[in-house]
């Protein structure tokens, strides 16, 4: 009996639903399904069904963290995934390097050597080495202002200034490196407007939680790009009732953030979201759900950092179990939290939330 063969729109609707692993070996079954990868309307069609993931490095290796949530009372599980990661240095530890997202790209930072551009599900790295080796990295972005993004890295530089003619006193200079120049602009900015907390990159700046040093009032501040300019972005919806409380900002939907607020006393978890266009002039929040029985960890001083998503009014998040430090994914939904460790016995690893999509890394 002869196959029967699909119509066209009918094969590309059932491959845009594939996971990302199946849809990369699909490529190999015929040069048109080859083809669908440089179809923009295709991509996009993907993208838009695409489920966050985990990227995780460990010292060697990096691995990519589906999470499966089923439906009728199936507990939820996790696929973990080695992803190819040719690199041209090797970190010396983990303390050297991080991994950031920005705009749909992975780039994984070098301590003195340089930032991977980096798209995994393609297997295309493109290197940005750094001029200046002192140069410290904080975050990607772009210029939005024009047609061609302009990708940037704010960053510092550790500089001394002579004191007397025996003595030198260390202090940061705020800078901004330009992928496509190699220009370094040395700003004329404060460095206490510094992220304490590695910031997010959304819409082509970057964003993080601070408080006020004086009234300790909380709120969210950014980076722009195109303007390279710090600047207060909005207030968050809810403030710390005791000075260990936990604040974490995530990107929600694409464009939007959620916050998650963890009581240090109740270890209580609320969860906040915005509208999910950003607006400058006008963020409106509103409270997704609250956790009262939650068993994560505490938040505070986790050394490898917090990664999380809202998926289906499910919280997962990625960091180290409260007594061993190992690395866990923990899945929270209503009064039910489920925590599975990830099959790798090391406590120093770096990870984020990642899109998967298949846009080329540009030239």
């Amino acid at each position: 009996m002869a196959p029967v063969k699909l119509p066209r729109d009918v094969e590309e609707e059932i491959l845009s639903r594939l996971p990302p692993l199946s849809l990369v070996r699909s490529r190999a079954v015929c040069q048109r399904w080859n083809s669908l990868l440089n179809d923009k309307s295709f991509l996009n069609k993907h993208l838009s069904r695409v489920r966050p993931q985990f990227i995780f490095l460990t010292e060697s290796k990096a691995y990519s963290i589906n999470i499966h949530l089923p439906t009728g009372g199936t507990d939820p599980t996790v696929e973990v995934h080695e992803v190819p990661s040719d690199f041209p240095y090797q970190a010396i530890d983990l303390t050297h390097t991080t991994i950031t997202s920005c705009d749909g790209f992975l780039f994984r930072h070098f301590w003195k050597q340089g930032v991977a551009f980096w798209n995994p599900w393609l297997r295309q790295v493109r290197w940005i080495e750094y001029v200046e080796k002192s140069f410290h990295f904080c975050g990607m972005g772009y210029d939005s202002n024009v047609p061609e993004k302009r990708y940037k890295i704010l960053g510092y530089l550790n500089c001394l200034r002579n004191v007397s003619d025996t003595y030198q006193v260390s202090y940061k200079r705020v800078a901004v490196y330009e992928c496509a120049s190699r220009a370094l602009n040395i700003l004329d900015a404060p460095f206490k407007n510094w992220p304490t907390v590695d910031p997010l990159s959304l819409n082509g700046n970057l964003y993080w939680v601070t408080s006020d040093p004086d009234t300790h009032e909380c709120f969210v501040r950014s980076f722009d790009f195109s303007s390279e300019t710090f600047k207060t972005f909005c207030l968050l919806p809810c403030q710390k009732n005791h000075p260990l409380d936990q604040l974490v900002l995530a990107i929600y939907k694409g464009d939007g953030f959620s916050l998650v607020k963890q009581c240090y006393v109740t270890g209580e978890i609320s969860v906040w979201v915005t509208k999910e266009n950003i607006d400058e002039e006008e963020v409106v929040w509103t409270n997704l759900m609250t956790l009262p029985t939650s068993n994560l960890p505490k938040l505070i001083n986790k050394l490898c950092g917090i990664s999380y998503f809202i998926f289906d009014n499910t919280l997962i998040m990625c960091c180290g179990d409260e007594e061993t430090g190992a690395a866990c994914i923990y899945i929270v939904r209503e009064d039910v939290c489920k925590k599975i460790q990830i099959g790798f016995e090391i406590v120093r690893f770096s990870h984020c939330v990642y899109l998967p999509n298949f846009m080329s890394v540009p030239s």
